[in-house]
């Protein structure tokens, strides 16, 4: 992948050690042909922000625990996660297209305890993936990959998993109609504006946290 035509994006994080930057590629261009997945979206960036906070309020321990991302895009999400948690795993998930994308980011972060790897919602997931952590964010903008997302998700879930999905509200009624899927196998709730970052959060983007029935 030629990265030329990409521009950089700066997410600052306050770690246990000060601040830190995150720095990945993206093409909000398009010229690179990866689709939606080669941009930052807002709702990753409160997602993200959301974790910072929850990790500076000593609320998420994942000392020695895998979390996979799906949809992970640039991978700024599991890449900030992985800065504020250096003991855990990190897999971030997309298709083969943006796996060049995932691993560039990756790598200019200096993440050792990160990794890209191809999870396509549409196929057979792999069997090895026991995630104590599910994030996803912007992933129910497209209403035919409703049920995959829904399918994958319920695959990769165990007893202990939790999910931290997140979405800008775009359509509500087929929102309304993934969270109906969701709803089969799991019991979520959504995180009030109260307990996510102070000033990284909109009206128009929406936190869930949830886990199997």
């Amino acid at each position: 992948m030629d990265f030329d035509s990409f521009v950089e994006y700066e997410l600052d994080l306050a770690t246990s050690d000060g601040t830190c930057e995150v720095q990945v590629m993206q093409d909000p261009a398009g010229l690179s042909r990866c689709g939606i997945g080669s941009t930052v979206w807002d709702a990753g960036l409160v997602l993200a922000k959301y974790l910072e906070r929850q990790t500076q309020e000593g609320k998420l321990d994942l000392q020695g625990k895998t979390v996979v991302e799906l949809g992970a895009g640039t991978g700024i999400v599991g890449i900030a996660l992985a800065r504020l948690h250096p003991s855990c795993s990190v897999i971030l998930t997309d298709k083969e297209d943006l796996l060049p994308l995932l691993k560039h980011n990756i790598g200019i972060n200096n993440v050792t305890n990160a990794k890209a790897q191809v999870v396509n919602w549409t196929e057979t997931q792999p069997s090895d993936l026991e995630p104590d952590m599910i994030l996803v964010s912007d992933g129910v903008w497209a209403r035919d990959l409703h049920q995959p997302l829904a399918d994958t998700i319920y695959s990769m879930a165990n007893a202990k998993t939790q999910v931290l999905l997140a979405f800008e509200s775009r359509n509500f009624a087929e929102e309304a109609e993934f969270m109906a899927l969701w709803s089969r196998h799991f019991t979520f709730h959504d995180i009030k504006p109260s307990e996510q970052h102070s000033v990284m959060k909109s009206e128009d983007i929406f936190l869930f946290v949830g886990h199997l029935k």
